[in-house]
């Protein structure tokens, strides 16, 4: 599939879709990432064409790594690696390894989100110095972005599906104990993929979040109910609970920037959900550049071992980080980008670098310094195509500390034998009101 200029202008008539040409020639595919591959092969051309629709993803399990990573090579593939995941290794020596395979690129996305990402190219804007965006269709705002804004925002903006009821599992797993496992249902909403809305305005609804806790049985029936527009730095998002114990709803004043997650011990903070989210004023974000780098990617092993949790999770939860028989790694292109703690602000990371898979505008992987500028927490999501969204996603994502020897980890719960339900419309907004949260609780 490599092939230059006049190639890529096939391939992208034969799938019938919209092929971006810049003015230096670099054949884009509708997302907006580079369709070639990598001269030396081991990056391919774009494959998230027709052939790859509904079929991709089953292969994957039988094959076997080129060549796995860990401490006795690392200097040797260290320039490979975004520097959380060398951090890793040097700090688990004995156990860390990076599986490396062989790479695909499969993604695919709707057509009419492709057609929003070329309305986008000419009318997406930034306002209030990149902390805000508007004039945007539904789909990515920036397919050729030119500063770290709108890599962020592409990131922010990312397809995800549009209605999706899923269960989850959480933990946290300490250097001495693991605090135990909580299953929930969540449901989100995402009112800025509305195929039916007009241009976005600073007033946009970004999604509807909702999620209720299923077990531990002494906190089933909680539930969290989140409202967020897409400029949340003008205009906050709004976030209601249910403690079961309780038995009453309550507007949860502040849950943004760096307010504790619950249930993360510390380890995660409310910017960190998709490995970051929100606001987005309190720092200077830079394009380091764009890379060819080993990152999590293609997980289809880990998400199908997933579907039998409660028999595996003891095996995947090492006392360290995910167990690497699971994971699987592959060389990518990704947007690197940096933002750094603005003057007069307050966060405990000083600088944050986040690693874009550049076909999803994902991030993958997330290196956060502390106010003396070293590396303090590694974030890591383990992605994979997903033919119901369709859209490429995370099965499962970890949090280290790495001065407290701990992780967070949540990941993707199979309920009843089912993934993920997908429905290409919007939720009634009515599913979504404060007084849900009462009647779920009383179930």
């Amino acid at each position: 599939m490599r092939g230059g200029l006049g190639f890529g202008i096939f391939l992208c008539s034969f799938v019938t879709l919209v092929c971006h040409v810049s003015a230096s020639e670099t054949v884009k595919t509708p997302y907006g990432a580079e369709l070639n591959g990598s001269v030396d092969g081991s990056i391919p051309a774009w494959q998230g064409n027709l052939e790859n629709k509904e079929a991709f993803g089953p292969q994957l399990l039988n094959e076997k790594p080129l060549y796995i990573i860990t401490a006795a090579n690392l200097d040797s593939y260290r320039q490979d690696l975004p520097k959380g995941l060398a951090a890793l290794i040097e700090q688990y020596p004995e156990t860390m390894r990076i599986p490396v395979y062989k790479s695909y690129r499969p993604g695919y996305y709707p057509d009419w989100v492709y057609q929003a990402v070329e309305e986008n190219r000419v009318s997406a804007q930034l306002t209030h110095g990149g902390d805000s965006i508007i004039n945007t269709s539904p789909g990515i705002p920036f397919p050729d972005p030119s500063d770290g804004y709108q890599v962020l925002w592409n990131h922010l903006l990312a397809f995800k599906g549009v209605n999706v009821d899923f269960g989850s599992w959480e933990t946290v797993v300490l250097s001495n104990r693991n605090t135990g496992i909580i299953k929930n249902r969540i449901k989100i909403s995402m009112d800025y993929y509305d195929r039916e809305r007009g241009k976005s305005d600073e007033k946009q609804m970004y999604l509807y979040y909702l999620s209720s806790v299923i077990s531990p049985s002494r906190l089933a029936g909680s539930s969290l109910l989140v409202h967020e527009r897409v400029n949340a730095s003008i205009i906050p998002r709004q976030a209601w609970s249910y403690v079961a114990g309780q038995r009453r709803v309550m507007r949860v004043p502040r849950i943004d920037y760096d307010s504790l997650m619950p249930r993360s011990e510390g380890i995660r903070f409310a910017d960190e959900v998709d490995l970051y989210n929100g606001s987005v004023d309190r720092y200077q974000w830079r394009i380091v550049g764009k890379q060819a780098l080993v990152i999590p990617y293609n997980n289809e092993k880990l998400y199908e071992e997933l579907r039998e949790f409660d028999d595996i999770k003891d095996e995947l939860l090492t006392p360290s980080h995910l167990n690497s028989h699971f994971l699987r790694y592959e060389k990518h292109r990704v947007w690197v980008i940096e933002g750094v703690l603005k003057e007069g602000k307050k966060h405990p990371y000083k600088k944050r670098v986040l690693y874009l898979d550049e076909d999803s505008w994902g991030a993958v992987l997330a290196e956060n310094y502390d106010r003396h500028n070293q590396l303090w927490r590694v974030s890591v999501s383990y992605v994979k195509l997903y033919h119901e969204l369709p859209a490429v996603f995370k099965v499962s994502d970890a949090f280290h500390d790495l001065r407290a020897k701990s992780y967070y980890s949540q990941g993707l719960l199979f309920l009843n034998g089912q993934g993920a339900t997908v429905k290409s419309k919007t939720a009634k907004k009515k599913e979504f009101k404060p007084s849900v949260l009462r009647r779920m609780g009383k179930r």
